[in-house]
C-alpha cells in the first residue's frame, strides 16, 4: 500500500499568514478603492447593497473555520462572507468548494514524481516533455503581460469576467520577490500559465489557464508539473502547494488529484448562504456569447462588484 504522502501536511493545518492578507489587502484595495470597516472591506453591489468581505478575490484567508467569531461579531447586523478552511471536513459532496494541496515539504520533484503522481499523469507528462514546449518564470512586464492573454481568455471562455490586468502588477509591486508568472511557450507563443503567490510556508496558484488549442498537447500537465518542479527544487521554506480551487469531484479536481493533490474544504461563511457553482450559472451563459471586446471592456470593471470570483 503506498504511504500517504500528505498525512503530515494535514495535520498541520496551515494557512496563510496574517502578513499576506495585509498585503493582499492593500492591493484590492488600490485597485478598486473599497472601504474598510474593522478587518473587512466594504464590497459595494450594482444595486447599491454593500457587502463587508474577509477577503475579496481570496479563496481563503488567515482564518480556520473554528476562528471566526470574532469576524461575526463585527459583522453583527451587516451583509457579509467570510471564506476559511475548514480541516476537519471530511464528509465531502459534489460540487463542495474546495482547494487541493500538495505537500512537498522536503520533498524533491523526483519524489513526488514517483510517490505522488498518478501513473496516467505521469504518462502525460512525459508525452508533453516531447512537444519542446520551454518554460520561463518571472515577474516582469512581459511575463505578466504573457500571463494575462492566456489568463483573460480562460476566463472568457468560462463566461467569468476577467479582472483588471492592474491587479497584478499591484501584486507584483506589492509582494516582489513572492510573486512568480510562470509561463509556457510554443516557440514564441504563449500557450499555458500561472501566477503563484508564494507565502511563508504555502505557495498558492491562484489563477492561470492553458490554450484549448494545446489541451490535447498535453500543454497543462507540462505546466503544471514544470511549477511543481520549480517549488520543490528551488523553495525549500514551502511546505504546501496549493493547486487552487475546485468543485469536488469536478474537472479540475479530477486533473489535479492526478498530481497526488487532496482537498481541504473552504468554508464560506455568509448571511446569505449561496452555492457559488450555480448561482452564477445563467449569467455565465450569457457572458460566453458576448464579443470578446465587449466583455474585455466591461469584465474589469465588473468585478468590482461581485464577491465570488
Amino acid at each position: 500500500m503506498q504511504k500517504d504522502v500528505n498525512s503530515k501536511a494535514r495535520d498541520e493545518e496551515i494557512v496563510l499568514s496574517h502578513d499576506f492578507i495585509t498585503k493582499f489587502k492593500a492591493v484590492v484595495k488600490k485597485l478598486y478603492g473599497y472601504e474598510e470597516y474593522m478587518d473587512f472591506l466594504i464590497v459595494p453591489s450594482l444595486l447599491g447593497k454593500k457587502t463587508l468581505s474577509y477577503l475579496p478575490f481570496m479563496n481563503y484567508t488567515d482564518k480556520k473555520h473554528d476562528q471566526v467569531e470574532d469576524l461575526l461579531e463585527l459583522a453583527k447586523g451587516n451583509k457579509y462572507q467570510i471564506r476559511v478552511l475548514d480541516f476537519t471536513y471530511t464528509d465531502f459532496l459534489p460540487d463542495d468548494t474546495v482547494t487541493m494541496r500538495i505537500d512537498i515539504q522536503n520533498r524533491s520533484s523526483d519524489e513526488v514524481f514517483k510517490t505522488s503522481v498518478k501513473r496516467m499523469c505521469r504518462k502525460s507528462i512525459r508525452k508533453s516533455n516531447k512537444n519542446n514546449f520551454t518554460f520561463s518564470y518571472g515577474n516582469s512586464k512581459k511575463d505578466i503581460d504573457d500571463f494575462y492573454t492566456i489568463f483573460s481568455n480562460t476566463m472568457c471562455m468560462h463566461g467569468t469576467p476577467v479582472i483588471d490586468k492592474r491587479f497584478f502588477i499591484y501584486l507584483a509591486e506589492e509582494f516582489e520577490d513572492n510573486i512568480i508568472f510562470c509561463n509556457t511557450y510554443d516557440e514564441k507563443k504563449i500557450i499555458a500559465s500561472s501566477c503563484i503567490l508564494l507565502d511563508k510556508e504555502i505557495a498558492w496558484a491562484a489563477w492561470g489557464g492553458v490554450d484549448m488549442y494545446y489541451r490535447d498537447k498535453n500543454a497543462g500537465y507540462f505546466a503544471d508539473w514544470e511549477i511543481i518542479k520549480l517549488l520543490c527544487d528551488n523553495y525549500k521554506n514551502i511546505k504546501i502547494y496549493d493547486f487552487g480551487r475546485s468543485p469536488f469531484k469536478g474537472g479540475t479536481y479530477n486533473y489535479k488529484i492526478h498530481f497526488g493533490a487532496y482537498p481541504v474544504k473552504i468554508d464560506t461563511i455568509s448571511s446569505e448562504k449561496e452555492d457559488i457553482y450555480s448561482k452564477y450559472a445563467l449569467a455565465s451563459k450569457i457572458w460566453k456569447k458576448l464579443p470578446k471586446s465587449v466583455v474585455d471592456y466591461i469584465g474589469p470593471k465588473l468585478c468590482r462588484y461581485l464577491i465570488d470570483l
